[in-house]
């Protein structure tokens, strides 16, 4: 379990209800990771919804080259794992540690329940997701360009 004031640092839980926080805080774990470890694969179960609390993590996707390429740099206070929150529920990319890493890992499962009962958690983490496809979808089509 995290602290629930640790996660009312990042704005997508900063004005959920206190009973909500506490739930999310309850279902939440700190992780760390080395430099160069892969978080998650293409393909992969999206178990758990992650924020980066330091560190970094570059977003990947395998080319039909067999190419590796990166879309996007994740830094403090980005969520890593959207899907764990859309369906089908499956990794989109690939996610590997630059340097090491720490993030809050939240259950998905247990996410996606509190997001059933308090729609405003939901509406939140829903706002950010957005943001962060469409800045990767934009990052996505500059390295296009590149190819």
């Amino acid at each position: 379990m995290v602290s629930p004031e640790l996660l009312r640092r990042f704005p997508y839980f900063a004005k959920i209800s206190e009973d909500s926080l506490k739930q999310v805080a309850m279902i939440s774990d700190e992780k760390s990771y080395p430099a160069d470890h892969v978080l998650f694969r293409e393909g992969d179960p999206a178990d758990t919804l992650n924020i980066i609390l330091e560190g970094e993590v570059r977003i990947q996707y395998l080319l039909g080259s067999g190419e590796m390429r990166t879309v996007d740099t994740l830094v403090g206070g980005d969520i890593l794992i959207w899907s764990a929150i859309v369906e089908p529920y499956k990794t989109t990319a690939y996610g590997t540690t630059s340097k090491p890493t720490k993030v809050v890992s939240i259950k998905a499962k247990d996410l996606r329940e509190i997001c059933e009962k308090d729609p405003l958690v939901g509406y939140r983490l829903m706002q950010e997701i957005a943001k962060l496809l469409a800045h990767r979808l934009q990052n996505a089509r500059v390295q296009l360009a590149t190819l």
